[in-house]
């Protein structure tokens, strides 16, 4: 499915814009927020997710432009402005990050930050070296006779009851003691020093796929798209906020080419008429979207 943005609508599109715009009267007083074009899109699309069975066939354009309309109906009670942004609309992705490295669980200790002790192979007990894991050792009391000579007279040791023997001192008869190397079984993983991540050289990085009427924003991302100049900052991203809408949101992390600069914009990606598709999520089905251009090599 082609997005067509054309002027010269045939009688098919015109009969589906009206279908849309009456279908919007119906449903804005029902978003939770149409207070900005984002606003309404997410909105939207919470109603379309308990909606499912109406809406699963509209398709990516249509759900757009039933978002233009719902938010120009909420504004103006017309439908006027939402036909003048979406007859000025592009399309881009675009991509910052903040300059925080990604972070992956460990290997060696699979994120737990602990591994098991090798001197006691995970058990927190090693076999005790006093009495040969025997649990039991000589009396010192008889040196092991089980008896003692009280004043000339020979009587029963009342240490060892006249055994001889006694429970090991150092593990108290349970053949085994407390492993001095680790914490009940577990040491801490040399690898990532017991935080359980390990610092890669990648960088963490949001991408927007954004539909922008915005002629500053549509003019920067078609003149930087996949070269090295900067499209603009995050900040003046931020700040022309209610110009785009943010279609959709991945969180990701590559290793970013020397000169991609953090807390900046760049565009990948910019079309007037793209693919675009409509799932769980909008999306943009082209190989030219792409991020090699800022990959290191």
């Amino acid at each position: 499915m082609f997005l067509i943005w054309d002027t010269n609508l045939d009688t098919t599109t015109i009969n589906m814009n009206d279908k849309l715009k009456r279908l919007a009267k119906n449903i804005t007083e029902l978003l939770i927020n149409v207070s900005t074009p984002q606003d309404t899109y997410y909105s939207l699309r919470m109603m379309m997710e308990k909606q499912k069975d109406y809406f699963q066939y509209m398709g990516a354009e249509n759900i757009l432009k039933l978002t233009f309309y719902c938010y120009s109906f909420a504004e103006t009670s017309s439908f006027d402005l939402g036909d003048k942004m979406l007859n000025n609309i592009g399309f881009a992705v675009v991509f910052y990050n903040s300059g925080d490295n990604h972070n992956e669980d460990c290997d060696n200790c699979s994120g737990n930050g602990e591994i098991s002790c090798i001197v006691c192979d995970g058990t927190g007990k090693v076999d005790c070296d006093i009495c040969d894991t025997s649990g039991e050792m000589e009396c010192p009391q008889c040196n092991g006779s089980g008896e003692i000579d009280n004043h000339g007279e020979i009587i029963t040791c009342d240490e060892c009851a006249g055994d001889g023997i006694v429970s090991c001192d150092e593990c108290g008869g349970d053949e085994r003691m407390d492993c001095n190397n680790c914490n009940g079984g577990q040491v801490i993983c040399d690898d990532c020093y017991g935080n359980g991540q390990i610092v890669t050289d990648d960088y963490d990085y949001e991408r927007y796929f954004i539909v922008t009427w915005n002629k500053f924003i549509k003019e920067r991302c078609e003149y930087t798209e996949g070269d090295t100049d900067i499209t603009m900052s995050e900040y003046d991203f931020d700040r022309l906020r209610d110009e785009y809408i943010k279609l959709r949101i991945d969180t990701k992390w590559i290793h970013f080419a020397d000169w991609v600069n953090a807390n900046e914009i760049y565009c990948s990606y910019y079309n007037d008429n793209p693919k675009m598709f409509l799932d769980n999520e909008m999306f943009l089905d082209t190989r030219e979207d792409n991020m090699k251009a800022y990959i290191k090599r």
